[in-house]
């Protein structure tokens, strides 16, 4: 049985030609490939391909070198003397590929055949490497699947280039391989092979020096014959060898020049040895168990989202950097909540931002300021945010800010309470047959400024986060018939609103009601008033899933009405799935988490209780009780307090 196998190699075909054939998405990708290797590129089809870029040669061709040739021996003259227009004096033409778009009807394929054997037999009389596509027999080559490592940065790519091939037998799980193997390595091991690179040069470079220095002297052979220079630089070239196989790759990556030469310099001072064998010995054991420098540790920045609130709905990997023993310092927004706080080790420094009315941006600025002073220290550094860092969170600004600084930084994604608030009291942002779209906003501006809110559509769902406090005036907004706060056309007025506060806390607690009355629920049916921090859900899609069919019918009665042109008889099915939604009171109050949350126990193993989140009876208009504790302790509490413009002058807490 013949072997299957191909010998791979790296070619260095700069300044060569890779003549292309054919047309469509396949085209585009070979030039990628060929143009980041350096080559030219020359396209030939009978009609310029529509997306090929303007500095693209192309070349049209005769049709009848691609539809079903009359004269075959005339079609393989022709495609003869294209090959060599292209190959010229300078033999130029490195190689052919035709792409799939010469297969274009099935019953076309004995034809297409012929034409590719004879542009193959033209290929080969001229000891030119031809690939056409899905066709394995008549390829000299193929293209593996490739991926080519980041270096310094996305500008600066490494000289690391993996291949992944099945010769023929599965392209799509070729490229499936190459994913699993470009993710499991580090993504800074595209910068070790740099740095490894650097010190090779280095080495070789003061052994060049070395020897300009001595050559006045009588070189003296080694038992192996080489002389003291050769023999020496043998010895640092194979000390890199051994840094290359035992260093962690994330070390190499953090190499500076400085520590480079360090190195080189370190292993000079050591004993010639007399055979290689000891000497490969001693590379080994120096680099696995007595490295003579460790690189300096990279700062590292976290921007982890906590999730709405519930310990046992953060994500995995947010659980694990807040656990961690290699977390040198967290940085807190003030509303993560203390079930979520206590999970930190107590030997992890954590500092809680000093926000409260007028001070907002001040506290931003000095989180920032912190973090970005630890990292530049060496430190790991996680700033932990509500929800998620993203969404309302201002993470954007802290990720710009540690890219300025030149420090790395991740976002870990939170669960955000704009989804998850509504689905723990059983309300869908999107419903079919309800809601086929919804739009996130907030209730309140960038330093307290009114914002726009859109107009009414059936079949949206708006959620406003934040701006309960100024519920009456988000109403207006959006019910007046006419309101420069809004855009588009008023609400219905009857049109459903939900209030959703503390979304995930043991005490979290879903109103219910119509625009045109939940101010005066909220005013007057609420005895405890308010429970920051608090949601707000409009649209059908807040009753969709509250009768016995998903959805309520609410898009279909909309559809059916508006084909009879009845207007009146979908205000009256409005009305009366209202009705029956709220009952007589008109709201609906419910309260607590789903009983299936009980599985997820607080970070001490035991059931959650509303005392895990607020350890003191919670505020009339705060998150928490004060989390500094009345008699000075450092008990710490998350959350917003009403007293915070008395806090103590620091948050740290080690």
């Amino acid at each position: 049985m013949p072997s299957s196998a191909s010998l791979l190699l790296a070619h260095k075909p700069q300044g060569k030609t890779l003549l292309l054939v054919g047309d469509g998405k396949l085209v585009h990708t070979r030039i990628h490939a060929a143009r980041e290797a350096g080559m030219q590129v020359h396209v030939v089809w009978h009609t310029r391909p529509t997306s090929l870029a303007q500095d693209i040669p192309f070349s049209p061709i005769a049709a009848s070198l691609l539809f079903p040739p009359t004269d075959a021996e005339a079609s393989a003259k022709d495609w003869g003397q294209l090959l060599d227009q292209m190959d010229g004096d300078t033999h130029a033409l490195f190689a052919v590929c035709v792409t799939d778009t010469l297969a274009t009807l099935a019953d076309e394929a004995p034809a297409r055949r012929r034409r590719c054997d004879q542009l193959a037999e033209a290929c080969r009389a001229r000891r030119i490497p031809i690939n056409v596509t899905d066709v394995p027999d008549l390829c000299d080559f193929s293209f593996p699947a490739t991926h080519r490592f980041r270096g310094t940065d996305d500008d600066h790519m490494s000289s690391l280039q993996i291949a992944v091939t099945t010769n023929g037998h599965g392209c799509r799980l070729a490229g499936r391989l190459r994913r699993h193997i470009v993710s499991s390595l580090p993504a800074s091991v595209g910068l070790a092979v740099e740095r490894i690179g650097t010190m090779r040069e280095l080495a070789k470079a003061e052994a060049a020096m070395q020897d300009a220095d001595h050559e006045e002297e009588p070189s003296v052979a080694t038992s192996l014959g080489y002389t003291d220079a050769t023999s020496k630089q043998r010895e640092r070239m194979r000390w890199v060898a051994q840094i290359s196989e035992y260093w962690p790759l994330e070390t190499l990556a953090a190499l500076e020049p400085l520590q480079m030469q360090s190195l080189l310099a370190s292993h000079t001072h050591e004993p010639s040895l007399s055979t290689d064998e000891e000497a490969e010995q001693r590379a080994a054991k120096r680099s696995r168990h007595a490295l003579a420098v460790q690189p300096t540790r990279a700062g590292h920045v976290y921007l982890l989202g906590s999730g709405p609130g519930h310990p046992g709905l953060l994500t995995v990997a947010a659980r694990e950097i807040l656990t961690s023993p290699d977390t040198d310092l967290i940085l807190s927004d003030k509303l993560v909540p203390t079930a979520v706080l206590a999970l930190i080790p107590k030997t992890t420094p954590l500092v809680i931002a000093k926000k409260f009315p007028g001070n907002a941006e001040g506290a931003q600025s000095e989180l920032i300021v912190q973090a970005l002073e630890a990292a530049q220290q060496g430190k790991t550094v996680v700033r932990l945010k509500q929800g998620d860092p993203f969404v309302y969170g201002r993470g954007g600004e802290e990720l710009v800010a540690c890219q300025n600084a030149g420090i790395d930084c991740t976002v870990v994604p939170g669960i955000s309470s704009a989804l998850a608030g509504p689905l723990l009291f059983g309300i869908p942002v999107t419903q079919r047959g309800a809601a086929e779209s919804m739009m996130l906003c907030t209730g309140v501006g960038r330093g307290g400024r009114q914002v726009q809110l859109p107009g009414y559509e059936r079949s949206r769902t708006l959620v406003l986060l934040m701006g309960v406090a100024r519920l009456a005036a988000v109403v207006e907004t959006l019910v007046a018939p006419s309101n420069t706060g809004r855009a588009g056309t008023a609400y219905p007025p009857y049109t459903p609103i939900a209030i959703i506060e503390r979304a995930s806390s043991p005490d979290q607690r879903m109103i219910a009601s119509t625009l045109e009355q939940i101010v005066d629920v909220m005013e007057h049916r609420i005895p405890d008033g308010q429970r920051p921090p608090a949601m707000m859900v409009i649209g059908w899609a807040v009753l969709s899933l509250a009768g016995e069919q998903a959805g309520a019918h609410i898009l279909d009665d909309a559809a059916a009405c508006e084909a009879d042109a009845s207007t009146d008889a979908l205000l009256t099915k409005d009305q009366a799935r209202i009705a029956t939604w709220l009952g007589e009171r008109g709201y609906r109050i419910q309260e607590g988490l789903p009983l299936g949350y009980r599985r997820f126990g607080s970070s001490t193993g035991l059931p959650l209780t509303a005392d895990d989140a607020t350890p003191a009876p919670r505020s009339s208009t705060g998150w928490a009780a004060p989390r500094y504790g009345t008699d000075g302790d450092a008990t710490l509490v998350g959350g917003w307090t009403a007293g915070e413009k008395d806090a103590p002058p620091t948050d740290v807490v080690t």
